[in-house]
């Protein structure tokens, strides 16, 4: 648990809580595969005697005869299933990451405070993966008594910069690195536009609904891909933010495409 303070006129000091809880490992049947073009695609080859599919109401069955060489293998770096129905699932597994931490800000002057978190996501699928956040409640940040309200950009895309009102409080997001999701990044001012990916730009909201904030379309295995997101939350210099202390939850989730 990491905290970050308001600090009042009257000089008090007030802990605010940043608690982010992140996801699990995740495991999904999927078939891998081996070669393809804009045309087709072969999800897995074999040259043997024969084989088919049978099935009724109780079971199925899938054969082949004359492989050799079947069988797991593995080490510290891979993991193979040799033979030609052995290759019929994949692997995605997503890290816990530290704490986020963010430092102090003025509860009645007004102020901002931004920190990172990282989640290290490893997947064998050759299709790649998705990587979406949300959080556990509306609004996302908030105390027993008072909240920060959820970044709203203008439009349908994220705004280039994070604006708040003086009047008011937000709390907001935008994803780092060259796996961000194309809504995020931008072509140096608009943002799901371009391919660039600007450090601090394209801010938006966090939501019970999860959004997706990066991705790959390829495997990944055995180094993996870090996925940072990047928080921020301001308080207006006209708006009085309650002392208290502030929690958000935030659920990372990674799937295999």
């Amino acid at each position: 648990m990491k905290c970050f303070n308001f600090l009042t006129k009257s000089k008090y000091f007030v802990i605010l809580t940043m608690i982010i809880i992140s996801s699990f490992g995740f495991y999904h049947d999927i078939l891998a595969d081996y070669m393809q073009s804009s045309s087709y695609r072969i999800q897995s080859d074999s040259l043997n005697l024969g084989g088919a599919d049978s099935s009724s109401a109780n079971y199925k069955i899938k054969d082949t005869l004359g492989e050799v060489a079947t069988g797991d293998a593995n080490s510290t770096n891979y993991y193979m299933h040799a033979g030609y129905w052995q290759m019929g699932e994949s692997s995605i597994s997503i890290s816990t990451p530290s704490d986020l931490v963010m430092a102090s800000m003025a509860g009645l002057s007004g102020g901002s405070s931004e920190g990172v978190m990282s989640w290290l996501v490893t997947t064998d699928n050759t299709a790649g993966y998705n990587m979406s956040i949300a959080s556990t409640t509306t609004p996302a940040l908030k105390s027993a008594t008072d909240s920060l309200s959820d970044y709203t950009p203008a439009g349908a895309d994220p705004d280039y910069n994070f604006t708040n009102a003086a009047s008011a409080s937000s709390f907001g997001f935008t994803p780092e690195g060259t796996e961000a999701s194309p809504r995020f990044k931008n072509n140096g001012s608009v943002c799901n536009a371009g391919g660039v990916k600007t450090v601090g730009k394209c801010w938006d909201g966090l939501s019970t609904t999860p959004k997706v904030i990066a991705g790959s379309t390829s495997s990944n295995q055995p180094s993996g891909s870090t996925v940072t997101a990047r928080f921020h939350a301001e308080t207006g210099a006209n708006h009085i933010q309650t002392s208290g202390t502030y929690n958000v939850t935030i659920v990372a989730t990674a799937t295999t495409l």
